[in-house]
């Protein structure tokens, strides 16, 4: 059921300008907290139709006669607005290097996903087991990101931050537009394959490749960290040395990223046999494949993050639409022959066009032509 909610939140909180928050994260970093308090007034008001969304959806399972989705696409619209509407805290926290205070942020972050035990351990639920849970865990992540949010506010009231002027408090609104269609783009991109899995292929085959999507999910969480730590620090430098710091710095990233790819491939092969029952050995090919499209796709990413810090949104655009047609193309090519390595072959083919095509547009950019 859980998963239902999850597979629809990624398309349904784009409603919500989720760009905004890389907006405000931009400009915090540059030396405008004030970015924040401006993203509030519009996320919040925008997430309303993401709530709207999936109160929508309710009526839907309701007039299908399902309770417990119904249930599920309520908690998800009432919460939306205090809880993915408030996520630009991470942002700020970061912008200002207070890793610390985002260090417990995340562990708190982590925590609440399991709060939804603390009704059940003591036997007490409503509707079902499942609805208890997810709601619990959604009123746990609602009060902590209230908590933050006032938390935040306050620091920069004391702090005494100057309003973001109304040319900058402009761009950023318009810049966060452009995040927001490039990051529909980019899910596009990255999940399309997981889409085809479902459709094309048995379960089994969507039990492996799922095992591989978590370790994917793991070096990406480890790319949003180093982005995390060096984005502040990196958007600061000027352009024409920007430019170099990004050709030396992320040489030195891909590379430490490959070491770490292929300790994952290895560790991977010498466990999986010994955790998992042999029916799912087969997904030791996909875990390969996955993670060989990780490494290859990084040399994208780190263009990308480029040309962000740079407010260059064409070039973002151009990098995503050209990684999202082979990632619907590519897959539909080779299943038919493949199977499943087919999609993950097409996944992999997607990131090296992302790839490609970063180095040759990160390579011919010139100072003077890019916005920031």
């Amino acid at each position: 059921m859980i998963g239902v909610v999850a597979a629809w939140f990624p398309f349904v909180q784009l409603l919500s300008l989720t760009g905004l928050d890389t907006a405000a994260y931009h400009y915090s970093a540059k030396g405008q907290p004030d970015a924040f308090r401006v993203n509030l007034q519009y996320r919040l008001r925008w997430s309303l139709l993401s709530a709207g969304a999936f109160l929508s959806g309710s009526v839907y399972w309701f007039s299908r006669g399902d309770p417990l989705l119904f249930w599920m696409f309520i908690i998800a619209g009432v919460t939306f607005p205090l809880t993915a509407g408030l996520s630009a805290c991470v942002g700020l926290l970061s912008a200002e290097q207070r890793f610390t205070n985002l260090f417990w942020y995340r562990i708190f972050e982590s925590l609440t996903d399991f709060s939804g035990f603390i009704p059940l351990i003591f036997s007490t639920w409503a509707v079902s087991k499942v609805i208890t849970f997810y709601g619990t865990n959604q009123l746990a992540t609602m009060l902590m990101q209230v908590g933050v949010t006032l938390g935040l506010l306050q620091y920069l009231r004391q702090v005494k931050t100057r309003s973001l002027p109304p040319a900058d408090r402009t761009e950023m609104v318009r810049y966060g537009r452009h995040l927001t269609g490039i990051s529909l783009v980019s899910v596009v991109h990255t999940r399309i394959d997981a889409f085809y899995v479902g459709i094309f292929l048995p379960l089994q085959t969507m039990a492996d490749y799922s095992i591989a999507l978590i370790l994917y999910e793991q070096l990406k969480k480890l790319w949003i960290i180093y982005t995390t730590i060096r984005y502040p620090d990196l958007v600061n430098i000027p352009v024409k040395q920007r430019h170099r710091r990004f050709l030396s710095e992320g040489s030195l990233v891909w590379i430490a990223f490959l070491l770490i790819g292929i300790a994952v491939v290895f560790v991977a092969f010498r466990l999986v046999p010994v955790l998992l029952p042999p029916v799912y050995k087969s997904s030791l090919i996909y875990i390969s494949i996955l993670t060989a499209a990780f490494v290859i796709g990084l040399p994208g990413n780190i263009a990308e993050l480029f040309f962000r810090t740079c407010q260059d949104e064409k070039r973002q655009y151009l990098l995503r639409l050209l990684a999202a047609i082979a990632a619907v193309i590519g897959p539909l090519l080779l299943v038919n022959q493949l199977g499943g390595q087919g999609i993950a072959f097409g996944r992999l083919v997607s990131n090296l066009i992302l790839s490609l095509a970063g180095f040759i547009l990160f390579l011919s950019a010139k100072s003077k032509e890019l916005p920031g």
